[in-house]
């Protein structure tokens, strides 16, 4: 968000990557954990759709003011639509931080998958 109000900092544990991440430029923790560099991906790390959060609210906004324009019950998947390696998520951070982020590669986590993003065009169709 512009106000650079708006974004997720848990207190705790976090659940996803760019939380872990900013804690890392922060400096609240020493480097980030890449789980898998061996995977069948242009870097060897997990792919994934990562949104950023106030767009993920407009998807929900328009979702929203779509219901009773058609009936019957209607599932969206909200998302860029395009995947995004970690590893390109983390230089993406650090030049836009102005300082790299230390990570280091470690062994796949049980039950990760190599890619995954969203199919949006039913949402792009439907909600603009």
């Amino acid at each position: 968000h512009p106000s650079g109000t708006m974004g997720e900092d848990p207190q705790g544990i976090p659940n996803n990557l760019m939380p872990f991440i900013a804690q890392v430029a922060v400096g609240r923790r020493e480097k980030l954990s890449v789980f898998g560099n061996d995977y069948p991906t242009p870097d060897g790390t997990g792919v994934r759709d990562y949104i950023h959060v106030m767009d993920l609210a407009d998807g929900h906004i328009a979702a929203l003011k779509s219901v009773g324009a058609k009936s019957g019950l209607h599932i969206y998947n909200l998302g860029t639509g395009k995947g995004s390696s970690v590893l390109e998520m983390v230089e993406a951070f650090g030049v836009a931080c102005g300082n790299p982020v230390s990570y280091e590669l470690c062994q796949r986590r049980p039950g990760d998958i190599a890619e995954c993003w969203a199919s949006t065009e039913k949402a792009e169709r439907d909600l603009g």
